[in-house]
C-alpha cells in the first residue's frame, strides 16, 4: 500500500518540467511527462505550482529551480543512449530530492520523548584512549543558535539517557549543499545503538571515530545539519544514508517495516514513500523524538 500523506505531515514533492526551446531538447515535454513512472515522492504539476521546476536544456542538460528562485541551485548533464531510459534517470534524480527534503523536515507528531535526552556539542581537544577519557571544551553559538566551531577541529556529542529505561539513539548529519546524508551514531549501521538510564555517551570521542569538520574547498563558511534522534524501540538506521546527489542512489533497503518501530516505520515512509500493508504503531505506545542542531563551520 502506497500512502500519499503520513501522521508526520509528508507531502510529496511538486514537479513541473519547462523548456525555451522544445527543438533543442531529447525528449518533448509531453513525451516525458507521459513516460515518467509513478512515484508517492512525487506529484507532476504546473511550472507556478511546482517547488521543483526542471528546465531542459540543449546538450542533455536539465537544471534545477527551487519555488521562486531565478537560478538554477544544480544542473546535471543526462545523456541516454535510449531514450527510454530518460525518465527514469530524472526520477531517481527527483526522488533523492524528495527523500533528503522529507527526512530534513521529519518532526514527531508530539514532544512525548523530549526531556528523555540530555545533548550536549562540544569541542574535542583531546581524544579518548586505552588509558585516560576524551577531553573536551564548550562550543559557543551565534545569534541563529547555531554551534560554531573551527574547520578542521573534531566534533563531540554528548548524549546522557534521563529516562528510567533504556532507549535507542541515532545521529546522522545532513549536507544541504550536497543533499547528502552520513550516519553518524552509531559508527557503523548494524553496531547497537542502546543508552542505558543515566548512561552517558560521547559521540566522536576517538580514537577510532572522530568527527573531523572540514569546509568545502574556496568557501569560509559551511552549515551542516545533525539530526538526534530517540525512541524506546530500535530502528535499522542504514536506509537514511545518501550519497551526495547526482551519485547513483541505491536505498540501503526497498522494506517499509524495517525494525518495524514506529520511528523506522515514519522514516522509511519519508524515504521511501511507503507505508506497508499493516498499520503503523500507534504513536503514544512507541514514541520517539528528534533534535536538529546546525552547526556553522568557519576559517
Amino acid at each position: 500500500m502506497i500512502a500519499p500523506t503520513s501522521s508526520v505531515g509528508f507531502q510529496p514533492l511538486s514537479v513541473a518540467f519547462t523548456c525555451r526551446d522544445p527543438s533543442q531538447v531529447q525528449m518533448p515535454i509531453a513525451d516525458l511527462v507521459a513516460a515518467f513512472p509513478p512515484s508517492p515522492l512525487l506529484k507532476l504539476t504546473d511550472p507556478e505550482a511546482a517547488d521543483l521546476r526542471v528546465e531542459l536544456l540543449p546538450d542533455a542538460i536539465y537544471s534545477f529551480y527551487r519555488r521562486g528562485e531565478d537560478s538554477a541551485w544544480v544542473a546535471f548533464r543526462i545523456p541516454v543512449k535510449k531514450l527510454q531510459a530518460l525518465p527514469r534517470k530524472l526520477l531517481r534524480l527527483l526522488e533523492h530530492v524528495a527523500a533528503f527534503g522529507n527526512l530534513l523536515q521529519l518532526r514527531p507528531p508530539s514532544d512525548a520523548l523530549s526531556s528523555v535526552l540530555e545533548v550536549e556539542f562540544l569541542q574535542l581537544e583531546t581524544p579518548a584512549s586505552r588509558s585516560a577519557a576524551a577531553e573536551v571544551s564548550p562550543l559557543t553559538r551565534n545569534d541563529q543558535g547555531q554551534v560554531q566551531i573551527p574547520a578542521g577541529r573534531n566534533l563531540a556529542i554528548a548524549l546522557r539517557n534521563k529516562a528510567p529505561t533504556p532507549v535507542h539513539v541515532y545521529a546522522i548529519v545532513l549536507d544541504e549543499r550536497q543533499y547528502s546524508v552520513d550516519l553518524v551514531y552509531p559508527y557503523q549501521p548494524d553496531l547497537p545503538a542502546r543508552l542505558r538510564p543515566n548512561e552517558t555517551l560521547l559521540i566522536g570521542s576517538g580514537p577510532r571515530y572522530l568527527l573531523q569538520m572540514q569546509l568545502p574547498e574556496s568557501m569560509d563558511m559551511a552549515v551542516d545539519r545533525f539530526k538526534i534522534w530517540v525512541s524506546g524501540s530500535s530502528m535499522q538506521p542504514g536506509v537514511m544514508v545518501m550519497p551526495p546527489l547526482g551519485q547513483r542512489l541505491e536505498p540501503a533497503s526497498e522494506d517499509p517495516y524495517g525494525a518495524g518501530s514506529r520511528l523506522d516505520r515514519d522514516i522509511r515512509l519519508a524515504i521511501l514513500g511507503k507505508s506497508g500493508n499493516t498499520p503503523l504503531p500507534a504513536f503514544v505506545e512507541d514514541p520517539w523524538w528528534c533534535l536538529e542542531q546546525a552547526v556553522q563551520i568557519v576559517a
